[in-house]
């Protein structure tokens, strides 16, 4: 989820999801009951015509003679067949749940002989909890009939059953119901449920299209603004200058302004603080002149302090004058130049300076701070080492870890880390006031960084930078 496009894309996705699901179950609730209300409506027209026929005598419901053949031919055009258990009625006694007549036999009387013996195995019949003065229509699971249950012999299947109540005095009251294979509006429902799911399909490869499109669109703008930041940030070019859309314009002139404010600003400080460099520095030559006639080491001690102390302060204040936006520069050439410098200031010392850095180790830092700080720190292990000096770049995801060791004497065994402060020195006896390590530790802790005082593997000092890049 940290991806414009993968957001965009799942919340369409969701949105789309909720809406046909939504859609979907009403148009899924609408279009059953208005298929099994067609279903009811057709079923009690039956019913009704199938009353018109069936007279009530002494008891019994039978057929006319004169309209058997109207009948049988409202038999057939019904599906009312005793061949099939697709669709057949019968009329049950509410009372004593008999069944008076069937369908199946439509000209038999059903009432007396071997039907009475044993009516709930030979046709099937129906638990039905509906009232008996009313009409209405239910769909029926197999588990719910009884009898011979046709549909338990020829496979599972639901029945639309419609049951309509009526009496005859002083004879008692009657069900008629007629009961119709399900098998159709299953069908009706599975079909709803494809073309739902269908939908979706499709929906949500158009929405796989029109992502692509957009991504096009839209992310493709913000990815060269994202470019040109880079490229900023790399050195190739000082401000953002491609025509980005409206909703990027306003970001774009406040980038460039920024940009702008941060160069200013950082040159009115540098061009502030040499001047205040130049201002010192003729009264402190002053002094120390004076105290070289004069032969006082002491003012003499004090004034190199007071050198040393302003040179700390205005580092000081340019590390924290660093803008928003720093550039990522190479660390090789920088420590190849020191290793060049260095290796003339000890060339009475006989020592091996290794680098083993590659040209793709980059932090973020200035060229000056780069120089100040390793500068600082590779002098230091100069001064100390025996035989060798080794400086190691390792990537650890965006920290570039760059270790710098030695083989002389080492850090102290007790709170190592503070050398890094300001004043304090490790050998009392070389020159320098301490300022080296406090100043190299304000620099790189300014861009987030930090350092670390370790043993090296040459059984010396190790100074561990963790550098942004």
């Amino acid at each position: 989820m940290n991806s414009l496009r993968s957001r965009q894309f799942l919340s369409a996705l969701a949105i789309i999801f909720l809406g046909i699901l939504l859609l979907g179950s009403v148009l899924y609730y609408v279009t059953q009951h208005k298929m099994l209300k067609d279903e009811e409506t057709s079923l009690n027209t039956a019913g009704l015509e199938l009353m018109g026929f069936l007279d009530f005598d002494d008891g019994k419901f039978v057929i006319e003679n004169s309209s058997k053949n109207e009948f049988l031919a409202f038999l057939i055009k019904n599906n009312f067949s005793k061949l099939t258990a697709d669709k057949f009625a019968y009329i049950q006694q509410t009372e004593s749940k008999n069944i008076v007549w069937h369908s199946q036999y439509p000209f038999n009387d059903i009432s007396a002989g071997r039907f009475a013996k044993d009516k709930q195995k030979v046709f099937t019949t129906f638990l039905l909890d509906m009232p008996t003065d009313v009409d209405g229509v239910d769909i029926l699971h197999p588990e719910d009939t009884q009898g011979r249950n046709i549909s338990k012999l020829d496979g599972a299947e639901n029945y639309i059953v419609y049951a309509r109540g009526f009496s005859y005095k002083p004879h008692g009251s009657y069900q008629l119901i007629l009961a119709k294979s399900a098998s159709a509006l299953q069908k009706g429902h599975d079909e709803i449920i494809r073309n739902i799911f269908l939908l979706f399909i499709i929906t949500t490869v158009l929405v796989l299209i029109s992502q692509l499109v957009s991504s096009y669109l839209v992310i493709t703008p913000i990815r060269q603004f994202e470019q040109e930041i880079n490229k900023i940030e790399s050195g190739d070019q000082q401000l953002i200058n491609k025509k980005y859309p409206d909703e990027l314009s306003s970001v774009k002139s406040a980038v460039n302004a920024l940009i702008n404010a941060e160069k200013g600003q950082k040159q009115r400080y540098r061009d502030a603080l040499d001047d205040l460099a130049h201002s010192l520095k003729t009264p402190l030559s002053v002094l120390q002149n004076a105290a070289e006639r004069s032969h006082d080491t002491t003012i003499k001690t004090q004034v190199e302090r007071m050198d040393d102390i302003i040179a700390y302060q205005l580092r000081r204040a340019v590390v924290n004058d660093h803008g928003v936006i720093i550039k990522r520069h190479a660390v090789r050439p920088v420590l190849y130049r020191l290793k060049e410098s260095l290796l003339k200031v000890y060339r009475d010392k006989s020592f091996e300076f290794v680098i083993n850095v590659d040209e793709f180790a980059k932090c973020r830092m200035e060229e000056d701070d780069l120089m100040e700080v390793f500068g600082n720190l590779i002098n230091n292990a100069c001064r100390f080492c025996e035989n060798i000096v080794e400086i190691t770049a390792t990537q650890n995801g965006d920290t570039l870890i760059i270790d710098i060791d030695d083989d002389g004497m080492g850090f102290p065994d007790q709170n190592p880390s503070e050398l890094l402060q300001r004043g304090i020195r490790a050998d009392s006896q070389s020159e320098g006031q301490g300022i080296g390590l406090a100043v190299s530790t304000e620099i790189v802790e300014a861009i987030g960084g930090k350092i670390e005082l370790l043993i090296s593997p040459h059984v010396g000092a190790r100074v561990r930078l963790h550098l942004p890049t």
